[in-house]
């Protein structure tokens, strides 16, 4: 499936009073299992370890997940806009904390409404899907906000919690 909606939704929350950071806030969409298999027998190859280990050591990764950039290009003009913003890094303390809330909030918000149009259910069932939107490194919000965006007793999420939550 292209990323189109994805990219209509993050389009339209750019155009309002919130945006993304790219470099900072990842989103990690981990369909349970999906492709990890493959991705973890070829890296498996590269680093003569077993695919088994690599699966477990990179199942919540979102920087080895065989979706981290995938179609990356569909997401070009979203990328423009991020450029056309103040940069965050040149932020003092206070403005840059409420930029950064309100670009987590956004992308928060652009997952809460894919999820609310049966995008993470169309080839599984929800539950065993763990949406999440993350910062780098890892920090407490990714769990309160996993919380909010999936069902605390899924299968899935359970196993995030148990595996990878702060």
């Amino acid at each position: 499936m292209k990323y189109r909606r994805w990219r209509q939704k993050l389009l339209m929350w750019l155009g309002r009073p919130f945006a993304l950071f790219l470099k900072m806030v990842n989103v990690t969409i981990t369909a349970r299992y999906l492709l990890l298999e493959r991705e973890a027998a070829r890296q498996g190859e590269e680093s003569d370890t077993p695919g088994s280990t690599i699966a477990e050591l990179i199942k919540w990764s979102y920087a080895d997940s065989p979706y981290c950039c995938y179609e990356d290009e569909d997401f070009d003009d979203v990328k423009q806009l991020f450029m056309e913003r103040p940069s965050i890094g040149e932020l003092e303390a206070d403005e840059w904390n409420r930029e950064f809330d309100s670009r987590l909030k956004a992308m928060e918000l652009a997952m809460k409404m894919l999820d609310d149009e049966g995008v993470f259910a169309l080839n599984q069932p929800r539950e065993s899907v763990c949406v999440l939107v993350e910062i780098m490194p890892p920090d407490e919000i990714n769990t309160e906000i996993a919380l909010r965006l999936n069902q605390a007793e899924s299968p899935a999420m359970q196993a995030w919690l148990a595996e990878a939550a702060e």
